[in-house]
């Protein structure tokens, strides 16, 4: 009876083996293609953050003269902000260097004033450093807040507090938050983010900040 089950079952798994051969061959060769894709997905990564570094090396010097323009369109072989940003930087293709390309890009069209150039760029910035992905948020807060769009900036500011690891940062972004909405006259959303900004981040500059401009809108309260 033990031999007539055994062998009952052996012929029962090299049925199912012949029948799905085909199948079990393509999952095999499927596991392989992932395996040899995902080496050569990094070498690619890796190779493209190589690139994306040197490039944004032969930018820097521009960026730390102050010249936005040729920064963000490069100037003869050399590419600018805009065209390293369109090749390494992305959610989930991008490069470390490609995104903090796209990162100085939004910082250079700010820099220059283009408020809606540099707020389209910040809210496509994808960046792994906490504190990075924080400046991105307040760099749109504060084309919000340039543009008088006082409840965008503020939310954004809040935002930018929650990303960063940094409470220095933190207290910092708030007030700004604060701010909007003291430029908007809600003067009573203000006072309590103020409030909670002085007792949650004491000795800090925002925490300052916060102070005194609790009492400079204590009237109106």
């Amino acid at each position: 009876m033990e031999q007539s089950v055994k062998a009952s079952t052996e012929e029962n798994f090299l049925y199912f083996a012949i029948k799905y051969k085909t199948a079990i061959i393509a999952a095999l060769v499927l596991v392989i293609a992932l395996g040899g894709g995902s080496f050569f997905w990094m070498q690619h990564q890796k190779s493209s953050e190589q690139e994306a570094s040197l490039q944004l090396s032969r930018i820097s010097p521009f960026l730390d003269q102050g010249d936005f323009q040729v920064a963000i369109n490069g100037q003869g072989k050399v590419p600018g902000l805009k065209k390293i940003a369109a090749e390494y930087a992305g959610k989930f293709t991008g490069t470390p260097s490609g995104n903090m390309a796209n990162l100085l890009l939004a910082n250079a069209w700010y820099s220059l004033g283009e408020l809606d150039s540099a707020l389209k760029v910040f809210k496509t910035v994808s960046i792994a450093n906490n504190d990075l992905a924080a400046a991105a948020l307040a760099g749109a807060g504060d084309c919000y807040f340039n543009k008088n769009q006082f409840a965008q900036a503020a939310e954004s500011y809040q935002e930018a507090s929650k990303q960063t690891d940094n409470n220095v940062l933190k207290s910092q972004y708030l007030s700004h938050a604060a701010n909007s909405f003291q430029q908007s006259n809600q003067f009573k959303k203000a006072a309590e983010l103020y409030t909670k900004i002085i007792a949650d981040y004491p000795g800090t500059t925002g925490a300052a900040v916060a102070q005194r401009s609790l009492w400079q809108i204590s009237g109106n309260l």
